[in-house]
Order: C-alpha cells, then structure tokens, then sequence
C-alpha cells in the first residue's frame, strides 16, 4: 500500500540503518501503490554516503525503467533523519541535482520514520529466518507473503 505524502505525492520511505553489524541493512522505497523497492545491503556493509547515493541511483533508474506509471525521484517524497549518511554534502548534492527535497524531520524522533516503525519491522519479523543469496530472491519472498 502507499504512504500517503503530506504534499499529495508518493513518500519515499528514508534507508533504515542498524546499530548492530549482526543485523541486514534494509534500504527501502515505498512509492505509489504497490511500488515497493527494498534492496538488503551485504553483512557487515557500512550505510555511508556512497551507499546511498548508490541506491538512490539504482532506485532511480529501475522507477524510470517501469513500462507504465515511470516514476520520478523528483516527484517523490524523501523522508530521511539527520543520519550521517544522508546529510553529507555528496548526498545533498547528489539529490539537489534531481530536484529532490527531503522532508526534514526533527531530530531524535523515530517516531515519525515511517520506514522503521511499518514496513522494515514487519519485514524482518516476516523474514527473520530466511537467507538470500540475490535481490530477486529477497523479492521474491517479499511478493509470496
């Protein structure tokens, strides 16, 4: 399901960092309905500025590939804290050069992540137990629940 934005677009669900390196790094987008990207970084993968600017191109590109209903990071909503990775100034660049503003939200209030508190906690309470070797396979799984 969407997320409804606060401006009428699709809201861009920020990356969801861990503190424990036992832990996936899930990087997610919701945007539309049912257009969900979710990509895990490999174990032991530092979420730093060139992971995220990395995935927001990735991203990008694959919402642009769609043969209807394309998607522009533009015209997306990107929630995001004050994370490190997400406030450096390659990433505010990166996202200043596609007219893409992120949401600003207070600091210390993961209560309004709506990534963190929604979809990655039921996400890894769903797939706590299953191993991926690829993206698709995450995908998949992720589509069969």
């Amino acid at each position: 399901a969407s997320l409804g934005g606060a401006h009428g677009g699709p809201v861009l669900d920020p990356p969801c960092e861990t503190d424990s390196e036992e832990d996936d790094i899930l990087l997610g987008f919701t945007c539309k309905p049912r257009r969900v990207s979710i990509t895990a970084l490999p174990a032991r993968t530092t979420a730093n500025r060139n992971t995220m600017i990395e995935y927001l191109r990735t991203t990008g590109k694959r919402f642009l590939s769609l043969k209807k209903d394309k998607i522009w990071l533009k015209n997306c909503l990107l929630m995001w804290d004050n994370a490190r990775p997400h406030s450096t100034t390659d990433t505010r660049e990166f996202l200043t050069r596609r007219d893409v503003e992120p949401v600003k939200q207070p600091p210390y209030s993961p209560d309004l992540n709506l990534c963190d508190r929604l979809l990655f906690r039921k996400l890894k309470r769903l797939l706590r137990e299953d191993d991926f070797g690829v993206h698709e396979e995450a995908t998949l799984a992720v589509q069969r629940r």
